[in-house]
């Protein structure tokens, strides 16, 4: 009887019975049951009561079931699966844990149900993968796909990406990693699966069109190419569902600038093509979604600029037409991906820019003005709650104290320069005595509890937004750091 069950589903911890109830009646008697054959509908019938027991075990039990009737559903006629939670109870546990920590995790599983064979794995739940396991499994997938089969090659790519995304956050939800590990495990996907997506598009327009050469002092020599990272992936700070920062550079010069294939093209042309090949495999939709969101606007004259620069042009950009906010997202950059000759040649750039280039005397009025101009175009905060971004004594206000102080001495310290991350940043700010140390430390810590509170909101798919009243001291550290620095 309903009323019976309303009372046991009470009892065992769910604050809503009611809604619980509505939930379970529409997974039993809505679309997914009518797609079911009839083994597949006996399954689901033996999962739900399951289901019901582990959810009703967890902290946030609700919110457990809701992520739980997403896969479900999500797995559809797939009813094999249904039997592989009913066959695993350690799955089915790990499962309904992994819904009720996180709504990012279970629409990741519900969009990749695949996802489901991870859970077998113990180790899943016991360490997050190291660098050099993630790039033996990418090699491993992409090696079972014949060369000739790109859309086959992307698929694998795209598997990779999300395993290994799914495998760090159940890692991280269970409380083994720490958030700079969280980022750094982030940080090895984007840049393999970016060196993947480089090589991929680099060998469909190299069989096209030859390799892209030129003549430099009479020697002719490859031209090559790299991908920069800016922003949170620059910045060793990747999150889930993070957008990809990129710059894309060459090292084309000189004379007869051109690939060497029956159909030549010109090199501006073939790293054009090149460049919006990446952007294509990163950014396509598939039925299991895309690989990252890009954002390129952060290139030599925003979005009028070429998709991709020469080192000559970008360094003659930097000295001449950069405005100090990139200068500012410029000490945020790394080169990630591609020849290595160029990743060294952007680095010498990236320092010959920071330490010679910033135009001092502007220098703190344009970082206050830009940085205000955001906080009134990008807060989302109220009169109780506080946007943990865009705020006064926010994340950002760090971030831009530490580049500020970094671009004023770094001519003096070029040393300053060398980290792309802003807690390492700090810490030389602190080397050199421009911040006593304890200061240093205050910044470092206020840093490190708001990007761990902002951590937690996205996983749960929450705004980053947080009370008042629960930030006013971490915000008022911030603020007085800030004004003893601007005022």
């Amino acid at each position: 009887a309903p009323d019976l069950q309303l009372q046991r589903l009470a009892g065992a911890g769910f604050s809503a019975p009611v809604d619980v109830l509505e939930r379970v009646r529409r997974l039993r008697e809505g679309g997914l049951q009518q797609r079911l054959d009839q083994p597949g509908r006996q399954r689901l019938d033996a999962l739900v009561p399951a289901m019901l027991g582990v959810a009703s075990r967890q902290a946030e039990a609700t919110r457990a079931l809701d992520g739980m009737v997403l896969v479900l559903e999500a797995i559809g006629r797939r009813s094999a699966y249904f039997a592989l939670l009913n066959e695993n109870p350690a799955a089915l546990e790990h499962l309904v844990s992994v819904c009720a920590s996180s709504e990012f995790l279970a629409r990741l599983v519900a969009t990749h149900p695949l996802l489901l064979d991870e859970l077998l794995d113990p180790r899943v739940f016991q360490e997050a993968p190291s660098r050099s396991e993630l790039a033996a499994d990418l090699t491993a997938r992409l090696s079972r796909v014949p060369a000739d089969e790109a859309e086959v090659r992307l698929d694998a790519l795209r598997n990779f990406q999300q395993a290994a995304i799914f495998r760090v956050a159940v890692v991280d939800l269970s409380g083994v990693l720490p958030l700079m590990k969280v980022s750094d495990r982030l940080t090895d996907i984007a840049e393999l699966v970016l060196e993947a997506a480089l090589a991929l598009a680099w060998q469909e327009l190299v069989t096209r069109h030859g390799e892209p050469r030129c003549v430099v002092d009479g020697e002719s020599r490859p031209a090559r190419f790299a991908v920069v990272a800016y922003g949170k992936l620059g910045g060793l700070e990747l999150g889930y569902g993070s957008d990809l920062d990129l710059v894309f550079l060459h090292d084309s010069a000189g004379d007869q600038q051109q690939t060497d294939g029956a159909q030549s093209l010109d090199n501006a042309v073939f790293f054009s093509r090149l460049t919006r090949r990446i952007i294509s495999i990163l950014t396509m939709h598939t039925t299991s979604g895309k690989l990252y969101e890009v954002d390129i606007r952060l290139r030599p004259s925003g979005q009028s600029g070429l998709l991709v620069s020469s080192l000559t042009a970008f360094d003659l950009y930097q000295r001449q037409d950069a405005w100090t906010w990139e200068h500012q997202a410029l000490l945020r950059s790394r080169a990630v991906a591609g020849d290595s000759g160029v990743k060294a040649a952007f680095e010498q750039l990236r320092v010959r820019t920071l330490t010679s280039y910033v135009r001092l005397e502007q220098l703190a009025t344009e970082v206050t003005e830009m940085r205000q101009r955001m906080r009134n175009e990008l807060s989302r905060g109220t009169a109780e709650l506080l946007d943990v971004k865009q705020d006064p004594g926010g994340i950002t206000d760090i971030e831009f104290l530490v580049q500020y102080l970094v671009l004023r001495e770094a001519n003096r310290y070029p040393d300053l320069v060398r980290w792309s991350d802003n807690i390492r940043q700090l810490e030389a700010l602190a080397a050199h005595a421009i911040l006593a140390p304890a200061d240093a430390e205050q910044l470092a810590d206020a840093y490190r509890t708001y990007r761990q509170r902002l951590h937690h909101l996205n996983l749960a798919g929450a705004p980053g937004l947080l009370p008042r009243a629960e930030t006013a001291a971490l915000a008022a550290t911030v603020i007085r750091h800030w004004q003893a620095v601007f005022y």
